[in-house]
């Protein structure tokens, strides 16, 4: 997605010109690395740990922007506490880098252990996101043959373009007299989930029609009820959280048991009904070409699922909020889509491909306003990362929004200027903005995401002038995706 630079140049000039790193940090493999207890970080206090410091400074919600705080008084590696939860944050993508070089034939992310003691309970079979080493890999490579290759996943324009077509008739049926529309995100997460069923299981299920399928608008509110769990059972015990049947366990549990019925009868109704296969089916050729079970392929589906709603529509969502505050640059995308396609039809992926300001308004948009603020790594060997040896079993998190500002990339960081993937991309380290990962843990569903966005964006530029109603500041809140604050304003005017 980034461009390919000399990683030797970039690291020589990054070490010794550019890398602000706190003051007892060192790079130089020749120095002995410093230990992990002396790594500088923010207040720490018996059983909360920095808890209360953030809960100051604005919470949960609001802990990207809290880490950006950080960074700028600890220094791009420091050290930090929240309940139970231990972790060194980082951000730098020089020290991405070099943490991501490191990785052993197996990389752990962070544990979901909410999501794993979920599993025991109901006796469900783990998935990407929560299986580790070989048995990760195992499941993953199947998929990975389907979902990561481009002109596998080129041949599904067909079916998402379709889906995309009930998506712009909604837009129209959705406004109200001013161009408006109550709830964007939800009818995005709508438009996501069609796109899903329609690859995974060849499935309509009427989310873009005037009636919406009961069973689909509960998966979705599932969905959204499991992440909003989430951050809470992650920072203090989610064993005592089930000892003691909080609510915020019954309220995740039941999110779950929704996800895992609904995906299942989904998967069921798929296998037994008769159908004429192509290349397109990936469930199918996912199941018939691997060993995986059908309880396996129930927890990796529910899984996609779940990000397909709330991941892709995010980023959508962000996409249009940023060109409607950036009318020049949307005023030259719908140019250059124009000339490309200029009668209106749907794009295929070669008319993408001719489009290169589409692909930088998108990953221009994901730089300002990440969906994802922070991946994780688990380690599994001492490693040293920014002078520092950090033993095995250490978390490491890596936070987007001090590595997305950094002006010695991104001149003019905080604009939105999707030319400098154009223009000015040699000057960007190939580390710096992420949106999907790197490497053997990037994320399982990156092309068909990247596609779908592609041709959804193109369709409303088409279709649509994005017109700001204001201009008041919308923030990003936290809650595992990044949302905003409140509505987003903005109109759809037809051209």
């Amino acid at each position: 997605m980034l461009c390919a630079l000399s990683l030797e140049s970039i690291l020589k000039s990054s070490l010794t010109k550019r890398l602000r790193l706190s003051s007892s940090s060192l790079s130089s493999s020749s120095t002995t690395p410093l230990s992990h207890l002396s790594l500088p970080g923010p207040p720490c206090w018996p059983l909360v740990g920095s808890l209360l410091d953030i809960l100051w400074k604005g919470g949960l919600k609001r802990q990207h922007n809290i880490m950006l705080e950080y960074h700028k008084q600890y220094g791009d590696i420091f050290k930090m506490k929240l309940g139970n939860f231990e972790s060194v944050q980082i951000g730098h993508p020089i020290l991405l880098e070099e943490l991501f070089r490191n990785e052993s034939q197996f990389p752990q992310r962070l544990e979901i252990r909410p999501w794993k003691v979920y599993r025991d309970y109901r006796d469900e079979s783990n998935g990407l996101l929560t299986l580790e080493g070989e048995e990760w890999i195992a499941v993953r490579r199947p998929l990975q043959q389907q979902l990561l290759k481009p002109n596998q996943i080129g041949k599904c324009h067909v079916r998402l373009n379709k889906v995309i077509e009930n998506l712009i008739t909604q837009i129209d049926s959705c406004c109200d007299e001013k161009r408006c529309m109550k709830d964007i995100m939800f009818e995005l997460n709508k438009w996501t989930f069609q796109s899903t069923c329609s690859l995974l299981y060849n499935k309509k299920v009427g989310l873009l029609q005037p009636t919406n399928s009961k069973q689909a608008l509960t998966f979705i509110m599932s969905s959204k009820q499991m992440m909003q769990c989430l951050g809470i059972l992650m920072v203090t015990s989610v064993d005592l959280h089930k000892k003691v049947n909080s609510k915020i366990w019954k309220q995740h549990t039941e999110a779950w048991d929704n996800l895992f019925k609904i995906a299942k009868e989904y998967i069921d109704m798929r296998f037994l009904k008769p159908t004429v296969y192509t290349e397109e089916d990936i469930l199918d050729e996912v199941y018939q070409s691997s060993q995986l079970s059908r309880k396996q392929l129930y927890a990796v589906m529910t899984e996609l699922q779940i990000g397909g709603v709330e991941t892709t529509a995010n980023a959508m969502l962000w996409a249009i909020f940023n060109l409607s505050r950036n009318p020049k640059a949307q005023t030259r995308l719908n140019k250059e889509v124009l000339k490309v396609l200029p009668d209106g039809q749907a794009p295929t992926v070669m008319d993408i491909n001719k489009i290169p300001f589409l692909k930088a308004c998108l990953k221009e948009s994901m730089r300002v306003t990440p969906t994802i603020p922070f991946t994780s790594r688990t380690l599994d060997k001492d490693t040293c990362v920014g002078g520092y040896l950090l033993p095995k079993n250490t978390v490491v998190m890596i936070n987007a929004h001090p590595m997305n500002n950094k002006e010695e990339y991104f001149s003019d960081a905080k604009l939105f200027k999707p030319e400098r993937w154009l223009h000015e991309k040699d000057k960007i380290h190939p580390f710096a903005n992420m949106p999907f990962g790197f490497g053997k843990r990037m994320c399982i569903g990156r092309r068909l995401a990247e596609l779908q966005l592609h041709l959804a964006l193109c369709r409303i530029v088409q279709k649509y002038r994005l017109m700001a109603t204001d201009n008041d500041p919308v923030e990003q809140l936290m809650s595992v995706v990044m949302v905003p604050n409140r509505e987003i304003p903005v109109a759809f005017h037809k051209y």
